[in-house]
């Protein structure tokens, strides 16, 4: 049964998980306003912890690195559901160029 609030756009990204004692590289798979899901094999992260996504996505000036303060709403095999903690105007900012990034690269 589908409990998200928010559509998902496809989106193959690296990017590193931080949690308070560990930093994880993974995939993104994909993504919403809500939360994404990440290609991760690594089961030493918990349902429940706080994490920063950190990435970068090429603009016409360069790479600009983002972070999203988000936590791990749940666990499956082959990776991680996140869902986006403290939902801010950065937060949404940098989610709409995610979107614009998955548009650009034919992704959506």
């Amino acid at each position: 049964m589908e409990l998200r609030s928010c559509l998902r756009s496809p989106l193959k990204l690296p990017i590193k998980l931080a949690t308070s004692n560990k930093e994880v590289n993974c995939i993104t798979r994909d993504f919403g306003m809500g939360g994404m899901f990440i290609e991760l094999e690594d089961g030493s992260l918990k349902a429940g912890e706080e994490t920063q996504v950190i990435f970068s996505i090429h603009h016409d000036t360069g790479d600009r690195t983002h972070k999203l303060s988000a936590k791990i709403a749940h666990l499956s095999d082959g990776g991680l559901g996140l869902s986006f903690s403290k939902p801010d105007t950065a937060t949404f900012r940098t989610l709409q160029e995610l979107l614009k990034y998955t548009k650009k690269q034919n992704l959506h």
